[in-house]
């Protein structure tokens, strides 16, 4: 299927571990300009090197932290210096501070959920969008949750925070349909690498050291055990490889009759 993504120039946030890193293999697998934006230089250029791999027609990296809005504006201003153009964003930073029941977290726990699911969407978006539209032409697909939908248990402002990122989605896909540009959301479940150096990344929910994860199955097993829903499928979390063809989906030429939506790879949770 030609999807017409050859030589585009696309942004992919939070590409240096698990669902990021899986989005910016697929968009290269494509031909596509992509851009690599993380915080872990090393594990970046990994990215970069697999992207080559994969058949990316060009690749750049930008360290940048997307809660900073300076960095935000600095790292697209340099990929419109290298590209002329940014035409697909796709905003996937996501997390969570803390897996706590909410009486039990804080303030500045509520802050850095919302600022690394929201604000960094409503930053990166906001900084591309006067450049598709001067071009006429756009996609951002922002990496929302199955928690924006079903909520996740000792998640509740991460769940609120995707769930914001679902309505943001579909309010600019209504303001930008006529300006050309499409504005869709992918809604994975749990989703996990099968990459042995996915780990290494410091930005991994699985890093040994920096992971939240990793520190709630050091930490709180028995929670975590009551945070998981069963599948229709004998499988129980997804592959970045399987949100990375979403996200070339809802980016390709074949979708361009395709905004507003949230394009739940859930493998069935809601059904059981």
């Amino acid at each position: 299927m030609d999807t017409g993504l050859a030589d585009k120039v696309v942004v992919v946030t939070g590409a240096t571990a698990n669902i990021g890193k899986g989005i910016a293999l697929a968009f290269a697998a494509e031909g596509a300009k992509v851009v690599v934006v993380g915080r872990d230089t090393e594990a970046g250029k990994r990215v970069l090197d697999a992207a080559r791999e994969h058949g990316a027609a060009d690749v750049l990296w930008r360290a940048t932290d997307v809660t900073v809005e300076d960095e935000v504006r600095g790292m697209v201003a340099d990929v419109v210096a290298r590209f002329g153009r940014v035409d697909v964003l796709v905003n996937t930073v996501g997390g969570s501070a803390d897996i706590a029941p909410f009486a039990e977290s804080t303030r500045e726990s509520w802050t850095a959920d919302i600022d690394l699911n929201l604000v960094s969407t409503l930053l990166c978006t906001h900084a591309v969008l006067p450049h598709m539209l001067e071009q006429g032409t756009g996609r951002i697909v922002n990496i929302g949750s199955m928690a924006g939908i079903i909520g996740d248990r000792l998640m509740a402002v991460y769940s609120a925070a995707k769930g914001a990122v679902h309505a943001f989605t579909r309010v600019l896909a209504l303001e930008l349909g006529s300006s050309g540009i499409t504005v869709n959301a992918v809604a994975p479940y749990a989703t996990r690498s099968d990459d042995p150096d996915e780990q290494f990344s410091t930005g991994s929910r699985y890093h040994p050291e920096h992971g939240m994860l990793a520190a709630a199955i050091r930490e709180r097993p028995d929670d975590l055990r009551t945070m998981m829903r069963p599948t229709a499928l004998p499988r129980q979390r997804a592959l970045p490889s399987e949100i990375g063809a979403a996200a070339v989906y809802l980016a390709s030429d074949r979708a361009a009759f395709v905004t507003g939506q949230v394009h739940q790879v859930d493998g069935g949770v809601v059904l059981v």
